[in-house]
């Protein structure tokens, strides 16, 4: 993939209210200009608090690392529980060591809440687009959340998270999601709503 030489090794120990842990699943998402977008090549796991994680590139993904972006990482233990601390992504580096806590207190951490979106899409003819399609979400004129689509590992389709206006001003709770694809208005919509995330959603061109 155009990109793959941009992406973020990231290593580290991990901590769960104060101890190491275990967890099967670990991910990451990029915090850029307010906007958050799932940027795990694969999912990692935590193995007595060490991990390994790659981290891919906005050259590969849309809405993904960028100097001036930051990294947060989450491990799923029941529910997704995000690190309070953010990682800089480095300008001119392509290891990173991030040492970071969770609270199940705070399963939030740094991440406001998102509503979240994932599937596949296709063209009207019923063909799935190649990886690298743009994915975009707006509230009327405001861009609330970006991605592409991308083929990794037994994951094929595109990972979408809608921030809310405590992230970017104009992203309402409630409001009506407008999706667009290498921006062309998909038949889908949907509502801005953290409670109904969850479940497949593809989009399809008209």
């Amino acid at each position: 993939m155009p990109g793959a030489g941009d992406r973020l090794a990231v290593h580290g120990a991990l901590t769960l209210d104060g101890a190491s842990f275990d967890a099967r699943w670990l991910g990451a998402v990029v915090r850029r200009d307010g906007l958050i977008t799932p940027c795990q090549l694969g999912l990692s796991p935590v193995d007595h608090g060490r991990y390994e994680i790659t981290v891919l590139a906005d050259a590969e993904a849309s809405g993904c690392g960028a100097p001036g972006a930051d990294v947060l990482l989450w491990a799923y233990r029941d529910r997704q529980i995000y690190t309070i601390a953010a990682l800089a992504w480095p300008s001119n580096a392509d290891i990173a060591e991030f040492n970071a806590s969770l609270s199940t207190a705070a399963p939030g951490g740094a991440v406001p809440p998102l509503t979240q979106f994932s599937g596949e899409v296709f063209t009207r003819d019923g063909d799935r687009l190649p990886p690298g399609t743009r994915v975009e979400v707006f509230v009327g004129g405001v861009r609330c959340g970006v991605a592409s689509t991308r083929r990794t590992g037994n994951f094929s389709g595109y990972i979408l998270a809608v921030v809310g206006p405590d992230s970017v001003a104009g992203c309402d709770r409630g409001a009506t999601l407008t999706f667009y694809i290498d921006g062309n208005r998909a038949v889908e919509t949907a509502i801005n709503d953290p409670e109904r995330s969850g479940g497949a959603f593809d989009l399809t061109l008209p």
